[in-house]
């Protein structure tokens, strides 16, 4: 039997719901200075969450301004090296130049303008499938809530494609949260275990390098972001020493309660072993911790030699006791594959967690409602195009960062970087194990 939620201490109580508001509640609110106080007023301190003024800045909006100034600097017609700037800084593959599966974005254009079922510039399939999806959508719109088809449709969707990407182990489809995307889903998830009362806050294990979603992330749900590092001479690996040692310094200020792993790696790009991924689950396991698997980047691993596993595969196939007690929640997102971040669409799945925490997740407030074109094109990827149908060649467009990514074509890679350096620089490749071949640059002076 899965070990109740209880055992990370995952916050049992019911969502506060607010009661009848007296004419006073409903009176407008103060003016707030600059620094969230309410000002000249001699009323106290308005209650924002304390931990959105903690979250770190973003370095990329660094990269985005430095950007935005040279695309100035040349529609003034400053001369430069190059004639245009690709916004790549994000992984943002859309801005890049990359645009979601034709088959996607046809099923959800039909399901926007149902009038487009007439249209001969859809392919037969697309107009079915979007078709049969108008039928569980309430009014025939996506322009409803739709929770009923987000529930049980979609989720039904993805727990069939996870049992076929796990090679057949079972998913139950009411462990399924779809979600607009996974950003706001890891506040949530990590608010399950956050307990505002307690004396020491919850600590949250973050790997560094890694984006700064789960620090921020972990700040708005109340908790501490502690940062462990990765391992770059064995391929960015989550070294459990290394762990082990963050973790006994950090219990001296907080009590860690939560591990996550980014696999495949952003921005490292790495592909965790099967070998390193039991050992993050026995350390999960020995530390009681949960298991967090951000894995919204599992279809951009390319090579055979080093394929993507997902941590619930690992953990099923480790067998008892740790398959069921080890807590585990994994996402996955259309951002990073083959949607676009735009259009907000992803699920997370729970394992040997307690069903009722579910409840939490569809209440008002807690990844609810997600944007229904978005989920229509993650329905429509779950379960792509059949073969010889007419969209089954759109369902398998290249993928311009995949060009030349099967075994030993590492020299055939795309380079991203310009190739005109400084003499005294000297750039390498990454592992071409890497889902993403990062290049690095070495200055050997």
């Amino acid at each position: 039997m899965p070990r109740s939620a209880e055992s990370l201490t995952i916050n049992p109580g019911p969502l506060p719901v607010p009661g009848p508001r007296s004419p006073a509640a409903l009176a407008p609110a103060p003016a707030m200075a600059a620094d969230g106080s309410s000002g000249g007023t001699g009323l106290p301190p308005s209650p924002v969450n304390p931990g959105s003024r903690h979250t770190p800045p973003s370095p990329l909006q660094l990269l985005l301004e430095r950007a935005t100034a040279i695309e100035e600097e040349l529609a003034q017609g400053k001369k430069k090296p190059f004639t245009e700037v690709t916004r790549c800084h994000s992984g943002d593959a859309v801005a890049a130049g990359r645009q979601p599966l034709t088959f996607l974005r046809q099923v959800a254009a039909v399901c926007a303008y149902p009038e487009l079922l007439g249209a001969e510039c859809v392919p037969a399939d697309a107009k079915r499938r979007a078709g049969l999806i108008l039928r569980h959508l309430q009014g025939g719109s996506p322009g409803a809530y739709n929770l009923e088809y987000v529930m049980d449709t979609v989720t039904e969707k993805v727990a069939r494609y996870l049992e076929q990407r796990d090679g057949g182990i079972p998913s139950d489809p009411r462990c399924v949260v779809p979600c607009g995307g996974t950003a706001a889903a890891v506040v949530d998830a990590v608010s399950l275990v956050v307990d505002e009362l307690a004396a020491w806050p919850t600590g949250v294990l973050v790997p560094t390098p890694g984006p700064r979603l789960h620090v921020a992330a972990a700040a708005l749900a109340g908790a501490v972001a502690v940062p462990y590092p990765l391992d770059e001479e064995q391929g960015w690996a989550v070294a459990g020493g290394a762990v082990r040692r963050v973790l006994r310094q950090a219990r001296a200020t907080c009590h860690p309660k939560v591990l996550c792993v980014i696999n495949p790696g952003d921005p490292t790009g790495h592909v965790l072993s099967r070998q390193n991924m039991e050992d993050i689950i026995r350390l999960a396991a020995e530390e009681n911790l949960l298991l967090l698997a951000d894995e919204v980047l599992q279809e951009q691993a390319f090579l055979p030699g080093r394929p993507f596993l997902s941590f619930k595969r690992v953990l099923w196939e480790m067998g008892a006791p740790l398959a069921s007690t080890v807590q585990l929640i994994s996402f996955y997102s259309l951002s990073k594959g083959t949607g676009g971040g735009g259009y907000r669409a992803g699920f997370f799945e729970l394992h040997n967690i307690d069903p009722s925490v579910l409840k939490c997740f569809y209440t008002w407030g807690m990844s609810v409602y997600p944007p229904i074109l978005g989920q229509v094109m993650l329905d429509a990827a779950m379960d792509p195009p059949l073969p010889k149908e007419p969209s089954e060649t759109a369902s398998e467009e290249a993928v311009p960062c995949c060009a030349g990514r099967d075994a030993g074509a590492g020299a055939a890679r795309p380079h991203p970087l310009p190739r005109r350096l400084p003499a005294r620089l000297l750039l390498t490749w990454g592992d071409p194990g890497l889902c993403m071949c990062p290049p690095q640059i070495h200055d050997p002076h």
